[in-house]
């Protein structure tokens, strides 16, 4: 899973890692390796990056993790709330019109 319920990301994809092997040893974690160990890739031209890094999510670093946006948040209960008021009006409804059809 890579949000876990603490909301932190998998370590795993903070890694940097060799673009032409995915090597992530630990020449390529402090980013003076010249070349990959591995297959020789000049890390220079094309830099060992993570997959944080290369899908270009903004703001996260090794401590933190991406959050929504307040805004987003709230929306996102409203509409959940929303959701359960439905579900559970729907099965009011249902409710009343199996107790109506079995009083005839």
């Amino acid at each position: 899973m890579i949000l876990s319920t603490s909301r932190r990301l998998d370590p795993r994809l903070l890694r940097r890692r060799c673009l032409a092997c995915g090597y992530d040893g630990a020449l390529l974690r402090n980013g003076l390796a010249p070349r990959c160990a591995r297959c020789g890739c000049d890390l220079r031209q094309r830099p060992a990056r993570s997959y944080v890094e290369m899908e270009g999510i903004p703001g996260v670093s090794d401590h933190q993790s991406p959050r929504l946006d307040p805004i987003v948040e709230v929306q996102f209960v409203h509409r959940w709330v929303a959701f359960m008021f439905m579900v559970m009006f729907g099965l009011v409804v249902v409710i009343y019109l199996s107790a109506a059809a079995f009083s005839v």
